[in-house]
């Protein structure tokens, strides 16, 4: 008897742009390698070069695959709930890489890079029509996204689309975020305001802006030091290593959030009280230092594993302050729907930052509607939004 003949899949095409989006999520795209990707696959990277001429085609060839999905989740339907409910169920695919445009575009080159954001935004435009504006929409698409945390919380599939669609539909609701004569503010000059007196603090703030603006690999020490106005020496000093730097952004975050939340908890018995002061900390936190924050929604990945763990034990922690809050406040979640939907909340906060480019009162008070939707509850009379301490 002959043996059977191995033949390729005629899907390797798709399969290779699916792996290089799952690898370029979980570590970067600099951290990745062509060699890794045919590996995954189950292929030599010669096979590989074969389809793209190198890990940057690669990586628009993954925003392509990201920016077909969302054309099929919103061109398919023509009323909002049917829309809702097709991109929840094509968002929660297990495995789909979610955020490779989010964090990939900086390493494309311009004209591609703008080619495909012209793209991405026309694939979102029948979502816009169906809200009737253009911040719910961004909302309610950044809540699509977010497949990734019910995925993480183990949500049945079926339940989880049902927590999605439910979430999304509350904060599309929310037609008035711009509301028409709001004051839009114009994104301030790069390195406005005081700079710190000390140096440490001069090179965390300089890190903090050029991380948000290039991306933590785009960066390198000499351009921190030079934005900070501190010699090499000197920076190194302080800092050892590039991701001493983004640890220690990283880690402050997460120090000051749960030391208001200590604050918050200390200082009411109601579990609706304290979890709408938690989310005014959050969203108080995110206004006034959201690149900062930003960096351990996208940067972690750079974070050296050992020094990764214990800001993930953090991070848990924190949230699970929320779950626990949150499941008090509506009894019928169980504790992995509301780990799904803490998480969610906490990212489309972060998220919708940059798409709410209202003055600072007016930012918050869009953050903490759009926190309280997601969520799925209501804000109370003394749940203030204000600084704790």
């Amino acid at each position: 008897m002959s043996e059977a003949v191995q033949r390729r899949p005629r899907n390797r095409k798709q399969l290779i742009v699916a792996a290089a989006a799952r690898q370029f999520e979980r570590a970067g795209f600099h951290d990745v390698s062509v060699a890794d990707i045919a590996a995954e696959v189950g292929v030599s990277a010669s096979a590989l070069y074969r389809h793209f001429s190198g890990k940057t085609g690669l990586l628009a060839a993954a925003v392509e695959q990201e920016i077909e999905l969302l054309e099929e989740a919103y061109g398919g339907a023509t009323d909002l709930t049917g829309m809702l409910d097709t991109a929840a169920e094509l968002m929660l695919r297990p495995g789909r890489a979610g955020s490779v445009w989010q964090r990939g575009q900086v390493f494309l080159e311009p004209d591609r890079a703008a080619a495909l954001e012209a793209r991405y935004l026309a694939a979102l435009e029948p979502l816009r029509r169906a809200t009737g504006a253009e911040a719910p929409a961004w909302a309610a698409h950044s809540v699509l996204m977010t497949g990734w945390a019910f995925e993480r919380a183990r949500v049945d599939r079926d339940r989880a689309r049902r927590l999605m669609v439910a979430a999304a539909s509350a904060v599309a609701a929310l037609v008035d975020l711009m509301p028409e004569g709001a004051v839009v503010l114009r994104p301030s000059a790069a390195g406005g305001g005081l700079r710190p007196a000390s140096r440490r603090e001069a090179a965390l703030s300089a890190a903090v802006r050029l991380f948000a603006e290039r991306g933590f690999h785009a960066v390198g020490m000499d351009d921190i030091g030079a934005a900070a106005g501190i010699s090499g020496p000197t920076l190194y000093h302080h800092f050892p290593r590039k991701s001493a730097l983004l640890t220690h952004v990283i880690t402050r975050c997460l120090d000051a959030m749960q030391f208001e939340l200590a604050g918050v908890l200390s200082a009411t018995s109601d579990p609706a009280v304290a979890l709408e002061q938690a989310l005014g900390s959050l969203v108080r936190i995110n206004v006034a230092q959201g690149d900062a924050l930003a960096a351990l929604f996208t940067e972690l990945v750079h974070v050296p594993e050992d020094e990764r763990a214990p800001i993930r034990r953090m991070q848990r922690d924190y949230r699970d302050e929320w779950v626990v809050l949150l499941v008090a406040c509506r009894p019928e979640l169980v504790r992995s729907d509301a780990q799904a939907l803490v998480r969610a909340a906490q990212s489309v906060v972060n998220t919708m930052r940059l798409r709410l480019p209202l003055g600072e009162s007016a930012q918050r008070d869009a953050l903490l509607r759009i926190g309280r939707a997601v969520l799925g509850v209501r804000g109370t009379p003394s749940g203030s939004a204000g600084p704790l301490i």
